[in-house]
């Protein structure tokens, strides 16, 4: 990665950023588009399930890193575990081998994860990357469509019918992400800021952006991604309305906007079966992500301590069979759950805490963007994450450091919103 700025800069600042420059209109390609794009579309594709490219590159990522001048991130990470380590040490873990593996994988998240916030807080032009994946993401959708009549379907879309019993045949748009629900949450930042920044600056160029994102989005039919969204941009909405309502440009984008999900949730399509199938209980993944994780997790982490949790990578020896939940395999799909089970009590509590001084730290609630990620996040962790999930903690960057100028609507790139972006740069 070619990559401007200091060589030296030692850490992650979440409080600061450099001043950027306004960026003008480009039509070259964005120097960080081919990383993001083999990361948005092909970082599971042809790997065993649960296996990704972001974990088999981590060393690659390690080495760039140190020449780049971050050569403490392992003395860091193990610093940050060291009293759970400690603990585990002290309790005593069922399979060791099973806990140098989770804990190097661990690692690999780790230093995947700081590479991708790292290298983003060297680029001025953020919103530029995000109008090119959107771009890639909508053609990539179109052909995914064309490929229907033929055996490429399977490649692309997801079949319900055949991972429920007893589900109809609904096809849900999943590309080559392992399922439908984490490609939405690929998109959910790119719909995000197209929303936002519509609703601050309501021109045909923003809407056209924001109907090739919805679009795919919309066939991935994800209760939980459609969800996810309404949330955040609730919240960023409510924050700011005394703003958003003095334009009449943003009051008609939302009656709009109002009219369209009412039209989606009130016809006969595969969108609304697929709300209805979610709400009368017939995907029964939403209870295992979210009350059966929990129920899970207290049973690993009961196994051998419920302030400090059973260990890495321990969950995979305990038999959850009896507990009547229909956990098949051991990996716990929630993020505050899993922490639970192998950290207990005290990680779950150093996880939140931490999300909090942060989001209080960095001032997360001056920026609508920001502040609608920090919601995704938050949500993600309690309905569907792993605690090595890149693309979680790539979520909660975005949430913490401000990648775009303007501190309330990202996009509005004049020279008025331009001061009041320094302005907000410098206080935080």
């Amino acid at each position: 990665m070619d990559l401007t700025g200091n060589p030296g800069a030692t850490d992650l600042d979440l409080t600061k950023a450099p001043l950027r420059r306004i960026p003008s209109l480009s039509l070259s390609i964005h120097r960080y588009l081919p990383f993001a794009a083999f990361y948005f579309f092909f970082n599971a594709a042809g790997l065993p399930t649960g296996l990704f490219y972001t974990t088999l590159f981590s060393p690659f990522f390690y080495v760039w890193l140190n020449l780049k001048g971050h050569r403490r991130l392992t003395a860091k990470f193990l610093l940050i575990l060291s009293p759970f380590l400690l603990a585990h040490l002290i309790i005593g873990v069922t399979s060791p081998i099973y806990y140098l593996r989770s804990l190097l994988l661990l690692w690999s998240v780790y230093i995947a994860a700081f590479s991708f916030c790292w290298a983003l807080t060297k680029s001025s032009t953020i919103d530029r990357l995000f109008d090119q994946l959107i771009l890639l993401n909508f053609l990539a959708s179109i052909i995914a469509i064309i490929a229907l009549p033929t055996p490429l379907r399977l490649v692309f879309w997801h079949d319900d019918a055949i991972t429920i019993v007893g589900a109809s045949h609904v096809l849900r748009l999943d590309l080559l992400c392992t399922e439908p629900s984490a490609y939405s949450l690929l998109m959910l930042p790119l719909l995000i800021f197209s929303a936002l920044r519509l609703l601050g600056n309501g021109n045909m160029r923003n809407c056209t952006y924001l109907c090739m994102i919805a679009f795919p989005f919309l066939l991935c039919q994800s209760f939980g991604g459609i969800s996810m969204c309404l949330a955040a941009l609730g919240v960023s909405i409510m924050t700011s309305y005394r703003r958003l309502f003095k334009r009449a440009n943003s009051l008609i984008i939302l009656a709009c906007s109002a009219i369209v999900l009412a039209a989606l949730l009130g016809t006969h399509n595969q969108i609304s079966e697929r709300v209805l199938q979610v709400a009368t209980g017939g995907d029964p993944s939403s209870k295992s992500r979210t009350i059966f994780s929990f129920v899970a997790a207290y049973a690993v982490a009961s196994s051998k301590s419920i302030w400090w949790g059973a260990g890495l990578g321990q969950g995979k020896l305990i038999d959850l069979s009896d507990l009547g939940i229909g956990f098949e395999v051991n990996v716990i799909p929630n993020a505050v759950a899993g922490t639970f089970a192998e950290l207990g009590l005290i990680g779950v509590l150093f996880r939140l805490v931490t999300e909090c001084y942060l989001f209080v730290k960095t001032k997360t609630y001056l920026s609508t963007f920001r502040l609608a990620m920090f919601v995704v996040a938050f949500i993600t962790q309690l309905t569907g994450s792993y605690l090595t999930d890149v693309q979680e903690y790539i979520l909660w960057f975005l949430a913490f450091y401000p990648v775009f100028p303007d501190s309330t609507l990202p996009g509005q790139f004049h020279s008025e919103t331009a001061v009041s972006s320094n302005r907000a740069l410098r206080q935080s």
